[in-house]
């Protein structure tokens, strides 16, 4: 079926911080692909932060969650008198369907969730996913039919000049020729969270191993796995964690060396800066399609573990109560990846030809 060149997108993905980041290859080759058409984006407010600077989007339509009812009805207004031609829902609920329901003259287009296969995996085991796609390539393939196609260039972030300079003398008192390695302990569920000991005795074997830096990330929740941890560290250690609005996280995270993360939205942030990720997964697999992104990024998981994957974004405790795609995982397992990991990208950057004026 044959559809019209849209001139006016609105794409519609609220929450979270992943997920959302998750949006941006589509809205760049959405950006190439119609280059005329206006393209606004819908988020709530408290993630406006991480689509502000995007040069693909014309216009944010923020959703204020704390004006309730009424400023869902307000929104929904606002997007029905601007006369889109083309609405791509990826969030899929409530609100992104009351938001885009019955829109005159508007083509709808959504991404599949593959509830049924995911459901199987999760709850009985059985893999029905004759491919792994990643979640941003299902955002895309949602345009298929207009020829939009993923250009393969990954996940992007652009970082507000004034969170770059704060960052930048936050840091200046520490030595270049030390790395900087971000860690972030926490998540938004409890089994996807590694034990908070192990990130401890990873921190000190980058510190001991390679004279590392240390960089503690998270939110206000996560101080208090940080705060211990940066007790225990004593010098080197930066704990930022709850400090930091998400342009500054950004610029802080593009200032490491390395992240060590949990499934978090700061993993994907990473990723979005080019900076290299070790990333550890628990209760969910590759197939529910939320791996970083990124060739330069790492995962380590407890493959070998029959219960995997027992949920889709994580629970609060183990179903088995054992716990063992997070507890068998061992700190010596991670120091020694991360100190690969380490060695090429410094060894890369150390490589680059200098530039000069002229």
């Amino acid at each position: 079926m044959a559809y019209q060149e849209p001139k006016k997108i609105l794409v519609i993905r609220l929450s979270s911080i992943g997920d959302i980041l998750l949006t941006t290859p589509l809205l760049r080759v959405l950006h190439r692909r119609f280059p005329e058409a206006q393209i606004d984006f819908v988020i709530k407010t408290r993630f406006a932060e991480l689509m502000r600077n995007n040069p693909h989007l014309h216009e944010l339509l923020l959703l204020d969650t704390e004006t309730g009812e009424e400023g869902l009805q307000e929104l929904r207004r606002k997007i029905r008198m601007a006369g889109y031609d083309l609405v791509v829902d990826i969030h899929r609920n409530f609100r992104s369907f009351y938001l885009r329901r019955g829109l005159p003259g508007a083509v709808i287009a959504t991404y599949s969730k593959q509830m049924v296969r995911r459901f199987l995996l999760v709850r009985t085991g059985v893999n029905l996913y004759r491919e792994v796609i990643p979640v941003h390539q299902r955002y895309i393939r949602a345009l298929r039919r207009w020829g939009i196609e993923d250009d393969g260039l990954g996940l992007e972030f652009f970082i507000d000049p004034q969170a770059e300079r704060l960052i930048s003398l936050r840091l200046a008192e520490r030595s270049n020729a030390r790395p900087l390695v971000g860690i972030a302990p926490g998540a938004g569920f409890a089994t996807k969270r590694w034990p908070a000991e192990n990130f401890l005795e990873i921190a000190r074997g980058l510190i001991r191993e390679h004279q590392a830096d240390i960089l503690l990330l998270g939110n206000k929740a996560d101080r208090e796995l940080t705060s211990p941890m940066a007790s225990a560290l004593g010098a080197g250690v930066y704990d930022w964690a709850g400090t930091l609005t998400l342009q500054q996280s950004a610029a802080a995270v593009a200032s490491c060396d390395l992240l060590i993360s949990n499934d978090t939205g700061l993993m994907h942030l990473a990723c979005a800066l080019r900076v290299p990720v070790l990333a550890i997964f628990g209760p969910t697999t590759r197939e529910l399609g939320f791996f970083p992104v990124g060739p330069e990024s790492e995962v380590i998981e407890n493959e070998e573990l029959s219960c995997r994957p027992c949920s889709h974004l994580g629970g609060e405790r183990c179903p088995k109560d054992h716990f063992r795609c997070m507890r068998e995982i061992l700190p010596a397992q991670l120091l020694a990846r991360a100190g690969r990991m380490l060695e090429r990208r410094r060894g890369s950057q150390t490589e680059k030809p200098q530039q000069t004026g002229g």
